[in-house]
């Protein structure tokens, strides 16, 4: 038991390792991709405003996206159970599977609004042939591309981080209970054993420690 709950934190501490060293990559590129903005800088100004505008809407929609399939996923697994628990109420089934519908529809409506305004964005970030300051837009295309990995990245962390800390939450609550069930074994071996006065080198001075303190 003690063993799994020291796989899970070194579980959870690699989890983390790995979210800092995605940060420090994030910092490091967008540094360099800075500089390239700012060389550029008269030809940015002339995409930035449209492009920060859609890109705000866009991740409005995808966080709503995000936690709309949570949603689904948590409603899809607790129909499962409830085939098994309510299995001979049919209508009841059949009101759950018709709103499982409704709502994979909804998703697929708004995944195809989510590509509508992705296209629509990548136009504005997607430079004329041979039009001047082209790196300076592709370098802030590519930021605000830094930022939607980012959103993704820290929705997938988090979710990780917060499934392992309740894994060890209940192993720690468990081990806790089977520390205190052997405590009690132990007790009441101890009691047995000095009741009987069971010959043993390790205990027969304990008896008489114990008798004293009697």
């Amino acid at each position: 038991m003690r063993a799994k709950v020291e796989a899970l934190e070194e579980r959870l501490n690699q989890e983390d390792a790995k979210w800092q060293a995605f940060l420090v990559g994030q910092e490091e590129e967008k540094v360099e991709l800075q500089a390239v903005i700012t060389r550029w800088r008269s030809a940015v100004v002339g995409v930035e405003g449209r492009s920060r505008d859609l890109k705000k809407k866009l991740s409005s929609l995808k966080a709503a996206h995000r936690y709309q399939r949570q949603s689904l996923k948590r409603a899809e697994a607790a129909y499962k159970e409830m085939e098994l628990r309510e299995g001979h109420d049919v209508r009841k089934l059949n009101l759950t599977r018709e709103n499982l519908k409704k709502q994979r529809l909804h998703l697929m409506r708004e995944a195809r609004n989510l590509e509508e305004l992705e296209w629509e964005l990548n136009q504005v970030l997607t430079p004329r042939p041979g039009q001047q300051g082209a790196q300076g837009i592709l370098a802030h295309k590519r930021v605000l591309q830094l930022e939607d990995e980012f959103e993704e990245a820290e929705a997938d962390h988090e979710e990780k981080m917060k499934e392992l800390d309740g894994l060890i939450g209940a192993k720690d609550e468990a081990l806790k209970a089977a520390e205190e069930e052997l405590d009690g074994c132990i007790f009441d071996l101890g009691e047995e054993a000095y009741a009987e006065r069971t010959p043993h080198p390790a205990l027969n001075a304990l008896y008489t420690r114990l008798d004293k303190a009697k």
